[in-house]
Protein backbone atom coordinates (compact mmCIF):
# COMPACT_ATOMS: atom_id res chain seq x y z
CA UNK A 1 0.00 0.00 0.00
CA UNK A 2 2.85 2.50 0.90
CA UNK A 3 4.54 2.03 -2.31
CA UNK A 4 1.52 2.76 -4.30
CA UNK A 5 1.37 6.37 -2.22
CA UNK A 6 5.03 6.44 -2.85
CA UNK A 7 4.31 5.93 -6.87
CA UNK A 8 1.03 8.26 -6.99
CA UNK A 9 3.15 11.12 -4.86
CA UNK A 10 5.45 10.57 -7.13
CA UNK A 11 3.90 10.70 -10.27
CA UNK A 12 1.40 13.60 -9.21
CA UNK A 13 4.42 15.56 -8.30
CA UNK A 14 5.80 15.56 -11.73
CA UNK A 15 2.74 16.82 -13.45
CA UNK A 16 3.90 20.28 -15.62
CA UNK A 17 2.67 23.11 -14.34
CA UNK A 18 -0.47 24.34 -14.74
CA UNK A 19 -2.72 28.24 -14.04
CA UNK A 20 -3.84 26.86 -10.99
CA UNK A 21 -0.77 25.26 -9.55
CA UNK A 22 2.03 27.78 -11.41
CA UNK A 23 5.03 26.58 -9.16
CA UNK A 24 4.35 22.91 -9.94
CA UNK A 25 2.99 20.26 -8.07
CA UNK A 26 6.18 19.47 -6.15
CA UNK A 27 4.65 19.45 -2.73
CA UNK A 28 2.20 16.47 -3.53
CA UNK A 29 5.63 14.45 -2.93
CA UNK A 30 6.02 16.04 0.61
CA UNK A 31 2.49 15.19 1.55
CA UNK A 32 3.22 11.85 0.21
CA UNK A 33 6.12 11.11 2.71
CA UNK A 34 4.48 12.61 5.25
CA UNK A 35 1.82 9.85 4.84
CA UNK A 36 4.64 7.37 4.84
CA UNK A 37 6.21 8.57 7.73
CA UNK A 38 3.07 8.60 9.79
CA UNK A 39 3.00 4.54 8.99
CA UNK A 40 6.09 4.59 10.00
CA UNK A 41 5.38 5.29 13.02
CA UNK A 42 2.46 3.87 13.37
CA UNK A 43 5.01 1.02 12.74
CA UNK A 44 7.50 1.11 15.18
CA UNK A 45 4.03 1.71 17.83
CA UNK A 46 3.18 -1.53 16.78
CA UNK A 47 6.71 -4.00 17.07
CA UNK A 48 7.14 -1.91 20.53
CA UNK A 49 3.30 -2.83 21.30
CA UNK A 50 4.18 -6.77 20.63
CA UNK A 51 7.64 -6.84 22.16
CA UNK A 52 5.92 -5.23 25.71
CA UNK A 53 3.08 -8.09 25.62
CA UNK A 54 5.84 -10.47 25.35
CA UNK A 55 8.18 -8.91 28.07
CA UNK A 56 4.44 -9.21 30.08
CA UNK A 57 4.21 -12.57 29.19
CA UNK A 58 7.71 -13.68 29.91
CA UNK A 59 7.22 -11.58 32.97
CA UNK A 60 3.65 -13.62 33.95
CA UNK A 61 5.26 -17.15 33.26
CA UNK A 62 8.36 -17.31 34.72
CA UNK A 63 7.92 -20.50 36.54
CA UNK A 64 6.36 -22.47 33.43
CA UNK A 65 10.03 -21.53 31.77
CA UNK A 66 11.77 -22.61 35.00
CA UNK A 67 9.76 -26.08 33.96
CA UNK A 68 10.20 -25.76 30.11
CA UNK A 69 14.08 -25.84 30.90
CA UNK A 70 13.89 -29.17 33.22
CA UNK A 71 11.58 -30.28 30.16
CA UNK A 72 14.35 -29.60 27.61
CA UNK A 73 16.65 -30.94 29.77
CA UNK A 74 14.71 -34.59 29.65
CA UNK A 75 14.65 -34.28 25.99
CA UNK A 76 11.18 -33.00 25.62
CA UNK A 77 11.17 -29.62 23.40
CA UNK A 78 8.65 -26.92 23.70
CA UNK A 79 7.85 -24.30 21.93
CA UNK A 80 6.00 -21.39 23.20
CA UNK A 81 5.72 -17.33 22.93
CA UNK A 82 5.05 -15.25 19.32
CA UNK A 83 7.59 -15.05 16.30
CA UNK A 84 6.01 -13.08 13.93
CA UNK A 85 3.79 -15.71 12.31
CA UNK A 86 6.87 -18.20 11.63
CA UNK A 87 6.02 -21.88 11.31
CA UNK A 88 8.20 -23.21 14.76
CA UNK A 89 7.80 -27.29 13.50
CA UNK A 90 10.51 -26.61 10.56
CA UNK A 91 12.81 -24.19 12.28
CA UNK A 92 15.53 -24.21 9.61
CA UNK A 93 13.02 -23.69 6.39
CA UNK A 94 12.26 -20.71 8.69
CA UNK A 95 15.34 -19.23 9.17
CA UNK A 96 16.10 -19.84 5.43
CA UNK A 97 13.52 -17.90 4.36
CA UNK A 98 13.63 -15.50 7.12
CA UNK A 99 17.14 -14.77 5.62
CA UNK A 100 15.99 -14.36 1.99
CA UNK A 101 13.41 -12.33 3.22
CA UNK A 102 15.52 -10.04 4.96
CA UNK A 103 17.87 -9.73 1.71
CA UNK A 104 15.26 -8.89 -0.35
CA UNK A 105 13.49 -6.22 1.20
CA UNK A 106 16.88 -4.60 2.61
CA UNK A 107 18.14 -4.79 -1.21
CA UNK A 108 15.03 -2.59 -2.22
CA UNK A 109 15.84 -0.30 1.00
CA UNK A 110 19.58 0.15 -0.57
CA UNK A 111 17.92 1.13 -4.79
CA UNK A 112 15.07 3.38 -2.84
CA UNK A 113 17.37 5.40 -0.71
CA UNK A 114 19.86 5.98 -3.94
CA UNK A 115 17.08 6.89 -5.85
CA UNK A 116 16.32 9.16 -3.45
CA UNK A 117 19.72 11.24 -2.77
CA UNK A 118 20.30 11.23 -6.19
CA UNK A 119 16.77 13.20 -6.37
CA UNK A 120 16.36 14.59 -3.42
CA UNK A 121 13.29 13.35 -2.96
CA UNK A 122 12.48 13.01 0.84
CA UNK A 123 9.49 10.76 -0.57
CA UNK A 124 12.04 8.03 -1.74
CA UNK A 125 14.05 8.57 0.95
CA UNK A 126 10.69 7.51 4.05
CA UNK A 127 9.69 4.89 0.95
CA UNK A 128 13.10 3.43 1.87
CA UNK A 129 13.02 3.37 5.15
CA UNK A 130 9.45 1.60 4.75
CA UNK A 131 11.13 -1.42 2.80
CA UNK A 132 13.90 -1.28 5.90
CA UNK A 133 10.92 -1.40 8.29
CA UNK A 134 10.05 -4.80 6.62
CA UNK A 135 13.50 -6.01 6.73
CA UNK A 136 14.27 -5.61 10.16
CA UNK A 137 10.93 -6.79 11.38
CA UNK A 138 12.28 -9.66 10.04
CA UNK A 139 15.76 -9.30 11.68
CA UNK A 140 13.21 -9.54 14.69
CA UNK A 141 11.76 -12.78 14.11
CA UNK A 142 14.75 -14.40 13.15
CA UNK A 143 16.48 -13.22 16.41
CA UNK A 144 12.66 -14.75 18.20
CA UNK A 145 13.41 -18.02 15.86
CA UNK A 146 17.09 -17.96 17.07
CA UNK A 147 16.28 -17.65 20.71
CA UNK A 148 13.63 -20.00 20.48
CA UNK A 149 15.80 -22.53 19.11
CA UNK A 150 18.80 -21.37 22.05
CA UNK A 151 15.81 -21.20 24.39
CA UNK A 152 16.39 -17.89 25.43
CA UNK A 153 13.15 -16.19 24.90
CA UNK A 154 13.57 -12.80 25.87
CA UNK A 155 15.58 -11.82 22.82
CA UNK A 156 12.72 -11.83 20.72
CA UNK A 157 10.74 -8.24 22.79
CA UNK A 158 14.87 -6.99 23.39
CA UNK A 159 15.00 -7.09 19.51
CA UNK A 160 11.58 -5.68 18.79
CA UNK A 161 12.06 -2.44 21.38
CA UNK A 162 15.67 -2.15 19.35
CA UNK A 163 14.48 -2.31 16.07
CA UNK A 164 11.13 -0.29 17.26
CA UNK A 165 13.35 3.01 18.05
CA UNK A 166 15.10 2.77 14.87
CA UNK A 167 12.21 2.97 12.90
CA UNK A 168 10.98 5.59 14.99
CA UNK A 169 13.60 7.81 14.48
CA UNK A 170 13.74 7.55 11.16
CA UNK A 171 9.85 8.27 11.13
CA UNK A 172 10.14 11.35 12.90
CA UNK A 173 13.39 12.62 10.71
CA UNK A 174 11.11 11.86 7.80
CA UNK A 175 8.10 13.56 8.55
CA UNK A 176 10.10 16.77 10.01
CA UNK A 177 11.71 17.43 7.05
CA UNK A 178 8.38 16.92 4.91
CA UNK A 179 6.70 19.53 7.46
CA UNK A 180 8.87 21.57 7.15
CA UNK A 181 9.33 21.79 2.89
CA UNK A 182 5.32 21.61 3.09
CA UNK A 183 5.49 24.94 5.18
CA UNK A 184 8.24 26.49 2.84
CA UNK A 185 11.24 26.49 5.70
CA UNK A 186 14.28 27.81 4.37
CA UNK A 187 16.65 25.72 3.10
CA UNK A 188 20.09 25.45 5.84
CA UNK A 189 23.05 28.02 4.42
CA UNK A 190 25.72 24.94 3.83
CA UNK A 191 23.22 23.67 1.14
CA UNK A 192 23.04 27.34 -0.95
CA UNK A 193 26.98 26.78 -1.06
CA UNK A 194 26.67 25.02 -4.70
CA UNK A 195 24.98 27.65 -5.93
CA UNK A 196 26.87 30.40 -4.55
CA UNK A 197 30.01 29.40 -6.87
CA UNK A 198 28.05 29.20 -10.29
CA UNK A 199 26.46 32.47 -9.61
CA UNK A 200 29.53 34.83 -9.05
CA UNK A 201 31.12 32.30 -12.05
CA UNK A 202 28.36 34.03 -14.58
CA UNK A 203 29.88 36.92 -16.94
CA UNK A 204 28.81 40.30 -16.06
CA UNK A 205 27.93 39.24 -11.78
CA UNK A 206 29.72 41.76 -9.54
CA UNK A 207 27.97 39.68 -6.52
CA UNK A 208 24.95 38.58 -4.76
CA UNK A 209 23.41 38.78 -1.46
CA UNK A 210 19.80 37.33 -0.05
CA UNK A 211 20.22 34.10 -1.31
CA UNK A 212 17.03 31.47 -0.33
CA UNK A 213 16.05 28.46 -1.05
CA UNK A 214 12.98 26.35 -0.28
CA UNK A 215 11.90 22.42 -1.55
CA UNK A 216 8.96 21.67 -2.97
CA UNK A 217 9.40 17.37 -2.61
CA UNK A 218 12.31 17.04 -4.60
CA UNK A 219 12.45 20.13 -6.53
CA UNK A 220 13.94 23.02 -5.13
CA UNK A 221 13.53 26.81 -5.77
CA UNK A 222 15.58 29.80 -4.95
CA UNK A 223 15.64 33.72 -4.61
CA UNK A 224 18.28 35.75 -5.17
CA UNK A 225 19.28 39.35 -5.32
CA UNK A 226 22.44 39.67 -8.46
CA UNK A 227 24.81 42.62 -8.46
CA UNK A 228 25.34 43.86 -11.50
CA UNK A 229 27.57 47.09 -12.68
CA UNK A 230 25.40 50.08 -12.09
CA UNK A 231 26.15 51.65 -15.27
CA UNK A 232 24.75 48.94 -17.22
CA UNK A 233 22.01 49.45 -19.39
CA UNK A 234 18.59 47.88 -18.20
CA UNK A 235 18.98 45.41 -21.43
CA UNK A 236 22.43 44.50 -20.18
CA UNK A 237 21.12 43.96 -16.65
CA UNK A 238 18.27 41.97 -17.55
CA UNK A 239 20.46 39.66 -19.51
CA UNK A 240 23.39 38.95 -17.05
CA UNK A 241 20.43 37.99 -14.69
CA UNK A 242 18.67 35.16 -17.71
CA UNK A 243 22.29 33.98 -17.84
CA UNK A 244 22.61 33.10 -14.17
CA UNK A 245 19.02 31.79 -14.12
CA UNK A 246 20.60 29.60 -17.44
CA UNK A 247 23.47 28.24 -15.60
CA UNK A 248 22.09 27.26 -12.42
CA UNK A 249 19.50 25.27 -14.08
CA UNK A 250 22.13 23.74 -16.60
CA UNK A 251 24.45 22.95 -13.48
CA UNK A 252 22.23 22.09 -10.99
CA UNK A 253 18.67 20.20 -12.48
CA UNK A 254 17.30 19.88 -9.25
CA UNK A 255 16.26 23.62 -9.37
CA UNK A 256 12.78 24.11 -10.80
CA UNK A 257 12.58 28.06 -10.87
CA UNK A 258 15.18 30.65 -9.97
CA UNK A 259 13.99 34.30 -8.63
CA UNK A 260 16.38 36.81 -9.94
CA UNK A 261 16.38 40.31 -8.52
CA UNK A 262 18.53 42.58 -10.09
CA UNK A 263 20.98 45.69 -7.98
CA UNK A 264 23.12 47.92 -8.72
CA UNK A 265 26.91 46.81 -6.61
CA UNK A 266 27.48 48.43 -3.67
CA UNK A 267 24.06 49.97 -3.71
CA UNK A 268 22.44 50.78 -0.24
CA UNK A 269 19.05 51.75 1.52
CA UNK A 270 19.72 54.97 3.37
CA UNK A 271 19.50 54.60 7.02
CA UNK A 272 17.14 57.88 7.03
CA UNK A 273 14.16 57.03 5.53
CA UNK A 274 12.99 60.80 5.81
CA UNK A 275 15.69 62.23 3.43
CA UNK A 276 15.82 59.20 1.39
CA UNK A 277 12.10 60.42 0.43
CA UNK A 278 12.97 63.81 0.13
CA UNK A 279 15.55 62.80 -2.09
CA UNK A 280 12.95 60.94 -4.13
CA UNK A 281 11.18 64.07 -4.56
CA UNK A 282 14.16 66.16 -6.13
CA UNK A 283 14.73 63.28 -8.37
CA UNK A 284 11.76 63.73 -10.38
CA UNK A 285 13.25 67.42 -11.04
CA UNK A 286 16.19 66.90 -11.97
CA UNK A 287 16.11 66.70 -15.58
CA UNK A 288 13.78 69.53 -16.37
CA UNK A 289 16.89 71.28 -13.76
CA UNK A 290 19.26 70.48 -16.38
CA UNK A 291 16.94 70.82 -19.44
CA UNK A 292 16.32 74.53 -18.36
CA UNK A 293 20.62 74.92 -17.45
CA UNK A 294 21.49 73.85 -21.10
CA UNK A 295 18.76 75.64 -22.82
CA UNK A 296 19.84 78.97 -20.83
CA UNK A 297 23.26 79.05 -20.90
CA UNK A 298 24.20 76.91 -23.19
CA UNK A 299 21.92 78.06 -26.17
CA UNK A 300 22.82 77.14 -29.67
CA UNK A 301 25.94 74.96 -28.48
CA UNK A 302 24.47 71.75 -27.58
CA UNK A 303 20.85 69.91 -28.31
CA UNK A 304 20.15 67.39 -25.71
CA UNK A 305 19.59 63.88 -27.24
CA UNK A 306 19.18 62.07 -24.15
CA UNK A 307 19.49 62.27 -20.54
CA UNK A 308 20.23 58.82 -18.30
CA UNK A 309 20.26 58.97 -14.72
CA UNK A 310 21.58 56.17 -12.51
CA UNK A 311 21.09 56.44 -8.29
CA UNK A 312 23.44 55.10 -6.40
CA UNK A 313 23.48 55.53 -2.72
CA UNK A 314 20.96 58.28 -2.54
CA UNK A 315 22.71 59.86 -5.32
CA UNK A 316 22.43 60.88 -8.58
CA UNK A 317 24.94 60.28 -11.56
CA UNK A 318 23.76 61.95 -15.06
CA UNK A 319 24.98 60.81 -18.76
CA UNK A 320 24.20 63.23 -21.12
CA UNK A 321 24.19 62.80 -24.58
CA UNK A 322 24.28 65.76 -26.75
CA UNK A 323 24.80 66.45 -30.44
CA UNK A 324 26.45 69.65 -31.68
CA UNK A 325 24.02 72.61 -33.12
CA UNK A 326 26.72 74.54 -34.57
CA UNK A 327 28.89 73.38 -37.98
CA UNK A 328 31.67 75.48 -37.25
CA UNK A 329 32.14 74.65 -33.90
CA UNK A 330 35.39 72.93 -33.21
CA UNK A 331 35.00 69.00 -31.16
CA UNK A 332 38.35 70.81 -28.51
CA UNK A 333 35.99 73.95 -28.12
CA UNK A 334 32.77 71.66 -27.22
CA UNK A 335 34.67 69.65 -25.12
CA UNK A 336 35.42 73.13 -23.12
CA UNK A 337 31.39 73.93 -23.06
CA UNK A 338 30.96 70.41 -21.92
CA UNK A 339 33.16 70.32 -18.93
CA UNK A 340 31.60 74.38 -18.27
CA UNK A 341 27.92 72.88 -18.12
CA UNK A 342 29.17 69.88 -16.30
CA UNK A 343 30.42 71.86 -13.37
CA UNK A 344 27.26 73.92 -13.60
CA UNK A 345 24.95 70.95 -13.50
CA UNK A 346 26.57 69.51 -10.17
CA UNK A 347 26.93 72.79 -8.66
CA UNK A 348 23.04 73.79 -9.00
CA UNK A 349 21.26 70.52 -9.24
CA UNK A 350 20.79 68.80 -6.02
CA UNK A 351 21.54 65.32 -5.17
CA UNK A 352 23.83 65.21 -8.37
CA UNK A 353 27.12 63.70 -7.25
CA UNK A 354 28.76 63.24 -10.79
CA UNK A 355 27.80 64.50 -14.49
CA UNK A 356 28.90 63.15 -18.13
CA UNK A 357 28.17 64.90 -21.16
CA UNK A 358 28.72 63.05 -24.20
CA UNK A 359 29.12 64.01 -27.80
CA UNK A 360 26.96 62.14 -30.05
CA UNK A 361 28.69 62.33 -33.95
CA UNK A 362 26.64 59.15 -35.39
CA UNK A 363 22.43 58.62 -35.55
CA UNK A 364 20.83 58.30 -32.63
CA UNK A 365 19.49 54.49 -31.36
CA UNK A 366 15.90 54.37 -32.18
CA UNK A 367 13.71 54.98 -29.74
CA UNK A 368 10.38 53.16 -28.51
Amino acid sequence: VLSGVALLSFKAARTPKDKEHPYGHGKFESLGALGISGMLLLTAGGIAWHALDVFREIWLTAPEMVNQSLDHSNGHIHHGGHHHGIDMDHPLLALNMTLVSIGVKEGLYWMTKRVGERTGSGLMKANAWHHRADAVSSVVALIGVGGSILGVGILDPLAGLLVSGMILKAGFESGYQSIMELVDAAVPPEGLEPYKGTILGVHGVKGHKHLRGRRAGSSLYLDVDVEVDPFSSVSAAHDVGENVRRQIQLSHPEVAEVFIHIEPEDSHIADDKIDLLHANEQRDDVEEAVSDILASDFAGKFEVEGITRHTLQGQIFLVIEVSMSRDDLLIRDAAGVALDAEERIAKEVANVAHVSIRLRLGRPLPSS
